[in-house]
């Protein structure tokens, strides 16, 4: 059974599907590769071709679908159903055999339990939306194998700051303003020619019903209390790295030490500054003990 912040998740993204797209878009494999975005890129080069795979909170399947590309098992859930039908038609359109869709509620800890074990668990965007994060990361470590790796992507406390105050501005002094409301979303996905892109990405960011924003010292509590080992974050939190979303290494065997709390302090305050492309948006990764 959903919250009524389920609910009204649920039902914002029955109506507007995410990440939105025409399935005439794609009619060969290849065609998902072509429109990959750079960090699902990065993803695919990083995790080797024998590795299973669940793609935590799918949405419309792109990210899912390409990864199912090279590999034997991905499994791609999600609790939207107007969602999983677009990845369900896009599946079926290009023969991804490879590719299972599930429709999952990660609050509910029985339906996660009967997934099974995943070498690799992403969950990109999706628990600062569901009003209960920490309950849903403690459910998606239960599908990691021993040893198995983790990427969580959630809102930054501070690098989330601008957004709010443009999504504030877009509300009230430029309502009415198209011009101003296609600056605010060029900030962040440039070109707006594409206006599938476009219209799902105001829809998200400007229009959601629930959002909450988190820090990293949050998430590092998380992970030493569910026995997850900190790799590293993009953007890097190290003090003097610059790495960002569309160069990194991700999974580095060469592992970051967790930082301090002036460093994570120090920056946070600068992803104010640094994030406003992915508004305030920031990845950890983890990989569960033995």
């Amino acid at each position: 059974m959903l919250t009524k912040i389920g609910e009204k998740v649920q039902n914002f993204y029955n109506k507007t599907p995410f990440p939105d797209f025409e399935l005439e878009r794609f009619n060969r494999k290849e065609d998902l590769e072509f429109s990959a975005y750079p960090f699902a890129r990065i993803l695919d080069r990083s995790i080797p071709s024998t590795s299973s795979i669940v793609d935590v909170g799918t949405g419309t399947g792109q990210l899912s679908s390409f990864l199912s590309l090279k590999r034997k098992k991905v499994l791609g859930i999600d609790f939207s159903d107007s969602s999983l039908n677009k990845a369900k038609k896009l599946k079926k359109k290009l023969g991804l055999n490879s590719l299972h869709i599930e429709k999952v509620n990660i609050l509910n800890s029985k339906e996660i339990e009967k997934l099974g074990k995943f070498d690799y668990v992403l969950c990109l965007g999706v628990l600062h939306h569901t009003g209960e994060a920490y309950k849903g990361f403690q459910n998606i470590t239960k599908l990691l194998n021993p040893g198995g790796y983790i990427a969580v992507g959630l809102y930054n406390r501070f690098g989330r700051i601008p957004l709010k105050i443009r999504i504030f501005l877009a509300k009230t002094i430029f309502k009415n303003n198209q011009e101003i409301k296609d600056y605010f979303i060029r900030i962040q996905i440039g070109d707006i020619k594409d206006e599938e892109r476009a219209r799902g990405w105001w829809n998200d960011q400007y229009l959601h019903p629930h959002e909450s924003t988190h820090t990293i010292g949050e998430v590092l509590k998380w992970f030493n209390k569910n026995n997850i080992e900190f790799i590293e974050t993009v953007p890097s939190s190290s003090l003097f790295s610059k790495t960002n979303l569309d160069d990194s290494v991700v999974w580095n065997p060469i592992k970051e030490n967790p930082p301090s709390f002036f460093v994570r302090f120090f920056k946070q305050l600068k992803w104010i500054f640094e994030t406003q492309k992915e508004g305030g948006y920031w990845i950890t990764f983890g990989k569960l003990k033995n």
